[in-house]
């Protein structure tokens, strides 16, 4: 109703408002710088904030505005992942079918990431949205290194 009155093109504060349009405050356009650093030299980067602050928000932002032909993204927000779901979600988005065994799995999605840093040359940017309630083995796991 007011989206016609107004002459909107886009219900705020909706998820299906493109990336490009949302706002973005001093604070955000430098969250979105250093999260562009970080994603630029491969570094782990932490986004943390209140519970509704524009988290996952600033994340949509930040993978709509990093060139496609340069980044791949991966994306996994499920805070129940065991290691091994973790890899085997990954891994999937890759298109490639997961090992079963956890460290078989972390071990294939390294060399799937050193192949298409190498051979693509794409840097590849993981996004484990929600990640604070992930159990602590999940995150101790978690290293690409």
């Amino acid at each position: 109703m007011y989206e016609t009155f107004f002459e909107m093109e886009h219900t705020p504060f909706s998820r299906d408002v493109p990336s490009e349009q949302l706002y973005e405050s001093p604070y955000v356009a430098d969250s979105l710088g250093r999260l562009a650093y970080a994603a630029d030299h491969q570094l782990f980067a932490v986004v943390t904030s209140d519970a509704g602050c524009g988290k996952s928000t600033l994340i949509r932002k930040f993978t709509g505005m990093l060139p496609k032909d340069e980044y791949i993204f991966l994306y996994i927000s499920d805070s129940k992942l065991t290691p091994r779901w973790l890899y085997k979600g990954l891994l999937d988005q890759l298109g490639i079918e997961s090992r079963f065994y956890r460290g078989d799995a972390k071990r294939q999605l390294q060399k799937e990431v050193e192949i298409i840093r190498g051979v693509q040359k794409k840097k590849v940017v993981i996004i484990l949205d929600e990640a604070h309630l992930l159990e602590k083995e999940t995150i101790e796991d978690y290293s690409l290194d």
